[in-house]
């Protein structure tokens, strides 16, 4: 994004967020351009959100049972489907 040193200096802050995201920020005074570059790049990683992978209080044992469970549902499900 490249704007003028007036938009820069106005939203200097959101600029700088941005650019320690690693998007590219430009601005412009008095023909020169600059850019707005964060001293660390940020890792890839750093951007994802963590997703819960098990529900808490989840056991192996519960886990299993459940799969049993679930599918044996689905196998009833499609013999009385295709009766």
């Amino acid at each position: 994004m490249a704007l003028t040193i007036s938009k820069a200096r106005q939203n200097l802050f959101a600029l700088a967020d941005a650019a320690s995201r690693g998007e590219k920020v430009q601005f412009t005074y008095k023909g020169n351009t600059f850019q707005l570059v964060a001293e660390k790049k940020p890792s890839k990683l750093a951007r994802l959100k963590p997703m819960p992978g098990v529900v808490p209080g989840v056991t192996y044992e519960t886990l299993e049972e459940d799969l049993r469970t679930m599918n044996a549902e689905i196998v009833a499900d499609w013999e009385r489907r295709n009766r």
